[in-house]
C-alpha cells in the first residue's frame, strides 16, 4: 500500500471510531460498525490495523480495536497471509508488548495486552515453524520485573487458547499443539514456582501467577503431582490468609481440586489437599462478620466435597468433619451462600439414601445426623423476613424463587431421611410454635412452605404422618399468609385425600373460606387447590356438585375472574367423570346461567355499557374453562345436538353488534374452538353455512386473527365429510370462506405491513396449511392460491420463530406435493411466479435468523423454486439474493461457492446438491456470526 493510501486508510477508520463511541447519530454509528465490521475481513486491516497499534499517539480506543482485529484476523483469515510474513506479523506483535506495562503506560493498556496475548498465542498454535515458544517468551520477558506480566498473560492465553474451538480445524488438537502446550507444562510449572518465591514479589503478580495457573489446569495441561511438589502448592493455601490474594487463591484452589476429581489416579495429592481444606473449618467462626470471606471458604468446601463424593464414600468418618463444614455454611444467615452448597447435598443425598447399603453402615449413622440439622436449617431461611411488608416487589420475587430451590434440597433430606420423618419434624415444629403464647405468623408458615415442598417425596397411602397434618389445619390462625400455605399443602396432597376422603367436607369448606379473605394470592392459591381437589377426587367430589353449583352461582360474583375461570375448570373435571347423560345434565346446569347473561346482552335494544360486555367476556371465558375439562363427551347424547344451534345463534347475533371488540371475538372464538371439539359433526352441520359466513364478513370488518384461525378449525373439522360423494356443496362453502379471508387480507396488507399484523399473519398461515392438509384438491386449485403464498412470504417476515417455521412448513408442503407430481402445473406456475422474491427470503433467513429447527424443509423449497424458472433466471436470482447479504455476514468466497453448487445441480439435479449447498452456506453464515461477536467486541458494541 502507498504511503498516502495506507494513511487515508488509518484515517478512515479513526472517524469510523469517532462516529461509532461519540456521535449521537444513530443512523451514523450503525453506517461506522457497519464499515468497520466489513473492513476487518479485508486483507488492508492486517497493515492499518498494526500501524494504529504501534502508534503511541493513537486513541487508546483505535489500539484496542487494532489489537482484537489482529486478534481476530489470526484466527479467521491467517491464509490472506503468506507462511514467510507470519515471523515479521509475530515480532511485530512482540515488539508491541513492552511499551503497554512500562510505568506510566496509558490507562487501558493492560485490556490491549490481553488482546495481543491472546493473538500471540493463536498465532503460536498454528505456526509450527515458530519453535521454542515458552523459553522464548521467558527469555524475552522473564527476567525484568515490568514486563514478567507479558509472560504470565502470555502463558495464559496459550493454555486457555489450545482449548479454542475457533482454531481452524486442522491446527486444533494436532502434535504441533500438543508438544506446544502439554510439553512445555513441566517449564511453565519451574518458571511459576520461581516467581512465586521471589523476595519482594508484588500481590498483582501473585494474582498473575494464580491465574496462570488456573488456565492451566482448566485446560488439563499440568501435571498435578508436580504441582504438589512445588512451592505453587503450599502458595496456594497461604494465599487465603491475605485480603488481596484471597480471590484469586480460592479460584485456583477450586480448580485444582475439580482436576484431581479422579481421586484413584491422584490419591496422593488428594491426601494433601483434604486435611488442608478441613483444616480451614475454624475459619467460619473466625470471619463469620465477613460474607465474603465466608463465600469464598464455603465455595472451597463446596468444590471439595463434590469433586471428593468417593472420599465420603469410602471413607466417612474422615470425610464427616468436611460435610459438618459444608452444613455450617448453609447454616449461614447469608441467602446469597446458602445455595453454593446445594449441589453438594444433592450428590451427598444420593450416597446416604435410606434405601442404599450405607443405612446399614454404622460409619454413617453421623450423616443421618446431619440432614436432620439440615432440614432445620433449610426451615429456618424459608421464614419471610419480620419487614417482608417493606420487601419491594423484586425482593419478594427473589425470596420467593430461592424458597422453591431451599424445597429441592428438603426433597434431598427426604431421600436421606424419609419422607414421614421429614414431615414428622415440620409437623412438630409447627405445634411447638403454636404452643407459644403469641408465635409469629413467619414461625407457622415456614414449615408449612416446607410440607408442600416436600410432597412430592409422599406416599400418597401413608397414614403415619399424614392425618395428624390435615387434622390441625382447622386450628391454624386465620393468618392470610399462613392461610395461604395451608391451603397449597391441601392442594399438593390431593392425591393422599384421594385415598383418604373421610375429611373432603371439610377441606372443601377450607379452600372455599379462602376466597372470604379478600386476599388475592389465598384466593389465587384456593382456586388452585380447587382445580387439583377436582381434578384428583372426581368421584368424592360428585356429592358435592350441588354445594359447587350454589357456590358458583352466589359467591362467583365475588371472585376475581381468574379464581373464577379455576374454579369452573375444577368443577368441569368432576362433571368428566360421569356418565354422559349426567354429565350433559350437569353442564348444562352450571353453563345455563352464563348463557342467559350472554343472551340479555346480546338481544339487548340498546348497545350495552362496556361493563356489562366485559360481564359477558367472564362469562364466555367462563364456559370455556367448563369446556376445557370437559372437552367432549363419550358419545354425545343426541338430545345436546340442538344445543348447539341455540347457543349459536346467541353468539352469531353477539358477533353481529360487537365483532369489532376485540376482546369479544377472542372469547367467542375460543368457545367456537371448543364447541368444534365437543360436538359430532352431524350436530354442527346445521350451522356450519352461518358460522363460516359470520367469520368471513366479522375478518373482513375487523381483521381480528381469531377468526382465520377458527376457519381454520372447522375446515379440518369438516374435511373428511366435505370430500365424500354428493358432499360438493360443502367442499364449495369451504373453500369459498377460504377464498374470501384471503382477498380480505390482500385488503389489509395494503393498508399494513405485515410485521405490523403478526398475529394475524401466523393465524392465517396456519389457516392455509390446514386447507393444503384438509382440502388439496380445492385449495391448490383455486383462484386464491397465488395469493395465499404471497401472503406466506409476507408472513416469513415477522419475527416470531413459530410464525418463520409454520411458513417455512407450508411452503415445504407445497414443494412436497409439486414434486410429487400433485397439482405440479398449478404449483409450477406460482413458484415461478416467487421464485425470485422466495430465494430471496429463503437465503437471508438461512444465513440471518431462520430457527434451526426450519433448516430441513429449505432444500425442497429451493428445488422448487430454481426448477420453476430456466437455470440463468435462476443463478441471477440467487446471485442478487447473495449480494443483498452484507460480506461481514456471509463472505464473498462463500456466496461464490453457493452459486457454483447451484450451477452444478441444474446441470444435473439430485437432491443431496441443494441440500449440501445450503448447508455450506450455513456453516460459512454460523462462522462469520462467531467472528462477528468478536468483532463487536473488538468495537465495544
Amino acid at each position: 500500500m502507498a504511503a498516502p493510501q495506507h494513511e487515508q486508510a488509518t484515517a478512515t477508520v479513526l472517524e469510523a471510531l469517532q462516529a461509532l463511541y461519540h456521535n449521537p447519530d444513530a443512523q451514523a454509528k450503525k453506517q461506522a460498525n457497519d464499515w468497520l465490521q466489513e473492513f476487518q475481513h479485508s486483507v488492508d486491516a492486517w497493515q492499518t490495523c498494526h500501524t494504529l497499534l504501534v502508534n503511541e499517539s493513537a486513541p487508546l480506543e483505535g489500539r484496542m480495536f487494532s489489537a482484537q482485529t489482529l486478534r481476530a484476523k489470526i484466527l479467521y483469515d491467517l491464509s490472506q497471509l503468506p507462511r514467510d510474513s507470519l515471523p515479521p506479523l509475530r515480532d511485530s506483535l512482540l515488539g508491541a508488548l513492552t511499551p503497554l506495562v512500562q510505568p506510566g503506560a496509558p490507562s487501558g493498556s493492560r485490556a490491549v495486552l490481553t488482546q495481543l496475548a491472546l493473538a500471540l498465542a493463536d498465532l503460536a498454535l498454528q505456526m509450527p515453524e515458530w519453535t521454542d515458544v515458552v523459553q522464548g517468551m521467558i527469555s524475552q520477558y522473564g527476567n525484568d520485573p515490568n514486563t514478567v506480566m507479558v509472560l504470565l498473560r502470555f502463558l495464559s492465553s496459550l493454555a486457555e487458547e489450545s482449548l479454542n474451538p475457533r482454531l481452524p480445524p486442522q491446527q486444533d488438537n494436532s502434535t504441533a499443539v500438543d508438544a506446544l502446550v502439554s510439553g512445555s507444562a513441566e517449564q511453565v510449572i519451574s518458571i511459576l514456582s520461581m516467581y512465586i518465591q521471589a523476595p519482594g514479589i508484588t500481590a498483582p503478580i501473585q494474582v498473575a501467577i494464580f491465574e496462570t495457573m488456573r488456565a492451566w489446569l482448566r485446560a488439563g495441561e499440568f501435571p498435578v503431582m508436580a504441582v504438589a511438589h512445588s512451592p505453587l502448592f503450599p502458595a496456594m493455601f497461604d494465599g487465603l490468609e491475605s485480603d488481596e490474594l484471597f480471590d484469586a487463591a480460592v479460584d485456583v484452589i477450586c480448580d485444582l481440586v475439580h482436576e484431581t476429581q479422579e481421586v484413584q489416579d491422584n490419591p496422593e495429592i488428594v491426601q494433601q489437599i483434604l486435611p488442608r481444606i478441613i483444616a480451614l473449618r475454624p475459619k467460619l467462626e473466625e470471619f463469620k462478620e465477613d460474607p465474603d470471606r465466608i463465600r469464598g471458604y464455603c465455595r472451597l468446601f463446596c468444590e471439595t466435597g463434590e469433586s471428593y463424593r468417593d472420599i465420603i464414600k469410602m471413607h466417612p468418618r474422615e470425610a464427616f468433619p468436611l460435610v459438618e463444614a459444608i452444613l455450617a455454611c448453609t447454616a449461614y444467615p447469608d441467602l446469597d451462600i446458602v445455595p453454593i452448597t446445594f449441589q453438594f447435598w444433592w450428590i451427598l443425598a444420593g450416597i446416604v439414601n435410606r434405601r442404599s447399603d450405607v443405612a446399614r453402615d454404622e460409619s454413617f449413622t453421623p450423616y443421618f445426623d446431619v440432614y436432620v440439622n439440615l432440614q432445620s436449617a433449610i426451615i429456618g431461611h424459608l421464614h419471610f423476613p419480620a419487614d417482608n411488608e417493606n420487601q419491594t416487589p423484586q425482593e419478594r420475587d427473589e425470596f420467593r424463587t430461592f424458597r422453591h430451590r431451599m424445597g429441592d434440597t428438603l426433597k434431598d433430606c427426604c431421600q436421606v431421611l424419609g419422607a414421614p420423618a421429614c414431615l414428622r419434624k415440620s409437623y412438630d415444629m409447627v405445634v411447638a410454635a403454636m404452643s407459644k403464647p403469641n408465635p409469629s405468623w413467619q414461625e407457622i408458615e415456614a414449615p408449612l412452605f416446607s410440607m408442600r415442598s416436600m410432597g412430592a417425596e409422599v406416599d400418597p397411602d401413608d397414614d403415619e404422618v399424614m392425618p395428624h397434618i390435615m387434622d390441625i389445619l382447622p386450628k391454624l390462625p386465620d393468618h392470610p399468609r399462613i392461610r395461604y400455605a395451608a391451603i397449597l399443602v391441601i392442594s399438593r396432597y390431593t392425591q393422599w385425600i384421594d385415598r383418604h376422603p373421610e375429611n373432603l367436607s371439610f377441606q372443601l369448606q377450607y379452600i372455599s373460606a379462602g376466597f372470604d379473605m379478600k386476599d388475592e394470592e389465598v384466593s389465587a392459591a384456593a382456586a388452585q387447590a380447587m382445580k387439583f381437589m377436582c381434578q384428583d377426587c372426581q368421584r368424592h367430589l360428585v356429592p358435592f356438585l350441588p354445594q359447587l353449583h350454589q357456590f358458583v352461582t352466589t359467591v362467583g360474583e365475588q371472585l376475581d375472574q381468574p379464581d373464577m375461570v379455576e374454579v369452573c375448570e375444577a368443577i368441569g373435571f368432576v362433571i368428566s367423570s360421569l356418565p354422559s347423560v349426567d354429565a350433559a345434565a350437569l353442564l348444562q346446569q352450571f353453563c345455563a346461567p352464563l348463557i342467559k347473561r350472554v343472551e340479555l346482552v346480546a338481544n339487548a335494544p340498546a348497545e350495552a355499557h362496556k361493563v356489562d360486555l366485559q360481564k359477558v367476556a367472564d362469562a364466555l371465558e367462563q364456559i370455556d374453562s367448563y369446556l376445557t375439562s370437559v372437552r367432549t363427551l363419550d358419545p354425545v347424547p343426541e338430545s345436546c345436538y340442538p344445543t348447539a344451534a341455540s347457543i349459536y345463534q346467541i353468539l352469531d347475533k353477539l358477533l353481529e353488534r360487537y365483532a369489532k371488540l376485540y376482546f369479544i371475538s377472542e372469547r367467542v372464538g375460543s368457545i367456537l374452538r371448543r364447541g368444534l371439539t365437543f360436538f359430532p359433526e352431524r350436530a354442527l352441520e346445521p350451522v356450519i353455512r352461518t358460522v363460516l359466513a359470520r367469520l368471513s364478513t366479522s375478518f373482513a370488518q375487523t381483521g381480528y386473527s381469531s377468526y382465520l384461525w377458527i376457519t381454520g378449525k372447522i375446515a379440518t373439522k369438516f374435511a373428511r365429510t366435505a370430500q365424500r360423494p354428493g358432499n360438493e356443496a360443502l367442499a364449495q362453502l369451504l373453500i369459498g370462506a377460504f377464498q374470501t379471508v384471503t382477498d380480505s387480507l390482500g385488503k389489509l396488507l395494503t393498508l399494513k405491513d405485515a410485521t405490523e399484523i403478526a398475529d394475524v399473519m401466523d393465524d392465517y398461515v396456519h389457516c392455509f396449511m390446514a386447507y393444503i392438509d384438509a382440502l388439496p384438491q380445492q385449495t391448490l386449485s383455486c383462484p386464491a392460491l397465488s395469493q395465499a403464498v404471497s401472503h406466506t412470504l409476507a408472513a416469513i417476515l415477522c419475527p416470531a420463530p413459530q410464525t418463520i417455521l409454520v411458513c417455512l412448513d407450508t411452503l415445504n408442503m407445497l414443494a412436497g406435493r409439486m414434486a410429487e407430481g400433485q397439482y405440479q402445473a398449478q404449483l409450477h406456475a406460482v413458484f415461478a411466479q416467487f421464485a425470485k422474491p422466495l430465494l430471496a427470503l429463503v437465503l437471508q433467513g438461512l444465513v440471518q435468523g431462520f430457527p434451526e429447527d426450519g433448516m430441513d424443509q429449505l432444500p425442497l423449497i429451493v428445488q422448487a423454486a430454481v426448477s420453476s424458472v430456466p437455470a440463468a433466471q435462476a443463478e441471477s436470482f440467487a446471485t442478487e439474493a447473495l449480494a443483498n447479504i452484507p460480506g461481514h455476514v456471509l463472505p464473498a468466497a462463500d456466496k461464490a461457492k453457493f452459486i457454483h453448487a447451484l450451477q452444478d445441480y441444474q446441470a444435473s439435479p439430485t437432491n443431496d446438491k441443494i441440500k449440501a449447498a445450503l448447508l455450506g452456506l450455513l456453516r460459512a453464515a454460523r462462522r462469520a456470526k462467531d467472528r462477528g461477536r468478536q468483532n463487536r467486541k473488538s468495537l465495544g458494541v
